[in-house]
């Protein structure tokens, strides 16, 4: 009787040791094809993994990332034979970003697996929020995580103006910056005010003077911190407006100002966040705000005493250039002759001195400058083609003419195309100004 209890015992004790066991891991247990299954253990994200003896170990676990991160590496530990998965990244917005099918296949089970997202070099560094990622195999779900992508801030800015008078035009600005520097090595600030002059610069709130070397030919200053500055720091650039402002017609006038996150702030790989605010003259009357790099502005007027107060949100995008043109009536002084801040200068001149200044992203020239090189690049070889040419006799030279007139051609189609550009551009701020 005893030696038909023991066996008996012991089938019991082999059932509860397995039910115990089982319970103890955490799962998802999906059948991937009729001979394999999976069972997963743990997941989650990292910045890093090491590949050792076959095996992914995730570094630097976490679930909240920047924008300046290389990379987002998702990571689960399962037991399985083989199977296929299929990964699937879901932006902030809901919509499915990314999806990859691999082929798993662990020896000395469990194993590590992980899959890349590229962020800093990709456009998901400009999708801020919630992300989702989920696992399935056979099309059932083995499970679902999330992780964030949160912005990073080099800098706010914040510009002030105060137009006191239309004709002759009188304006003061302020560009008040605070850095956020990640490692605490600024200890210059570049920033490119082309319409200013009588440019200072000091601390904010001490007033204590920095210094800085401005240049009268390319508008750029640059700004002396004095040791490198940590998180918060904060300071000020006064200036008056030295042109950009004129008359359009009688009473209507353009305020006109441009700002880029590659020349002015020398960062152009996060969007900057800012505000402008323009405190018009007495009496006069806000008309409209345009963006010139088609980004649309939503500005909130004011009234203070007698002035107009117009506030714009205005965030620099990454990489790009912010302009706008303002218009108001001011018809207290719409009939003098002086329409410039610095000369006598009309509205069709100024458009067209903003449209050659453009820059041209993928070269470091502007739309004027390259013009101007293709025109005179195509006179010379087109010149130097007819010389070479048989009826001017035997030059001694051996170059190909053909070859030449081909470059010299090419040179003046390029000039006729950019100059094209600038005239289509110029009509379009000059119909948004009219407008």
């Amino acid at each position: 009787m005893v030696s038909r209890l023991v066996p008996l015992a012991q089938c019991l004790l082999i059932i509860l040791f397995s039910v115990s066991v089982f319970s103890l891991t955490v799962v998802s247990r999906v059948s991937a094809t009729p001979a394999s299954a999976i069972v997963v253990f743990s997941h989650g994200f990292a910045m890093q993994v090491n590949y050792t003896r076959g095996h992914f170990v995730p570094i630097n676990i976490t679930s909240t990332f920047t924008q300046d991160d290389r990379q987002v590496i998702a990571w689960f530990t399962a037991a399985v034979s083989t199977a296929n998965v299929t990964w699937l990244w879901y932006n902030p917005y809901g919509q499915l970003y990314a999806n990859q099918t691999s082929e798993l296949q662990c020896d000395y089970t469990p194993c590590t697996f992980a899959y890349y997202l590229n962020l800093r070099y990709s456009n998901a560094r400009k999708m801020l929020g919630l992300w989702t990622i989920m696992l399935q195999s056979g099309g059932i779900t083995l499970y679902s995580d999330h992780f964030s992508v949160s912005q990073v801030i080099t800098q706010t800015t914040y510009w002030d103006f105060e137009v006191t008078q239309s004709n002759p035009p009188r304006a003061h600005g302020t560009l008040t910056v605070t850095i956020n520097p990640n490692n605490k090595t600024w200890s210059t600030y570049q920033v490119f005010l082309p319409y200013a002059a009588n440019i200072t610069a000091y601390e904010y709130p001490s007033h204590h003077a920095l210094g800085l070397v401005a240049s009268n030919k390319t508008g750029r200053v640059l700004v002396n911190l004095g040791s490198p500055r940590s998180r918060g720091y904060t300071f000020v650039l006064s200036f008056d407006v030295a042109s950009g402002l004129w008359e359009l017609s009688g009473g209507v006038f353009v305020f006109e100002w441009s700002e880029s996150g590659w020349g002015t702030f020398g960062d152009g790989y996060h969007s900057i966040p800012g505000a402008v605010n323009v405190s018009l003259p007495s009496n006069a009357t806000f008309l409209d705000v345009v963006g010139v790099n088609s980004i649309a502005l939503n500005p909130n007027v004011t009234e203070n005493g007698s002035k107009s107060v117009v506030g714009i949100p205005a965030t620099l995008p990454e990489g790009q250039s912010l302009g706008w043109i303002m218009v108001y009536n001011d018809s207290s002084h719409g009939n003098s002759q002086s329409t410039s801040a610095s000369s006598n200068t009309a509205p069709a001149a100024g458009v067209l001195n903003t449209v050659l200044a453009e820059p041209i992203s993928f070269l470091p020239l502007t739309l004027g400058s390259f013009s101007l090189w293709t025109a005179v690049m195509s006179i010379f070889l087109l010149v130097g083609s007819e010389l070479l040419a048989p009826a001017y006799g035997k030059t001694g030279i051996l170059i190909n003419r053909r070859r030449l007139r081909i470059a010299a051609l090419a040179l003046a189609a390029a000039f006729v195309a950019v100059t094209a550009y600038a005239i289509i551009l110029q009509q379009s701020i000059q119909a948004a100004v009219g407008h």
